[in-house]
């Protein structure tokens, strides 16, 4: 089952949620239902033996990675 990531604009708070076929999402902290779904950077698998490198995404050469997070001094590529 898939995790999606959704932004509340009712309390302002993001949260991932298991969604099974077609549940609506509801936002676990106010219980609001006019949730706002995020796009998501996948994570490449780590697991196993192999000592090759996994495709993802490195530092940009201008020093951040794009995404809005980075202008915020809050960076998810570290």
């Amino acid at each position: 089952m898939p995790l999606y990531e959704y932004a509340c604009p009712d309390c302002r708070r993001d949260c991932e949620l298991l969604i099974r076929g077609q549940e609506q999402p509801i936002c676990p902290s106010c219980g609001g239902r006019q949730l706002n779904k995020l796009l998501s950077v996948p994570a490449p698998h780590t697991a196993g033996s192999s000592s090759k490198a996994l495709p993802s995404c490195g530092p940009n050469p201008s020093g951040d990675c794009g995404l809005p997070q980075c202008s915020s001094g809050r960076c998810l590529m570290e």
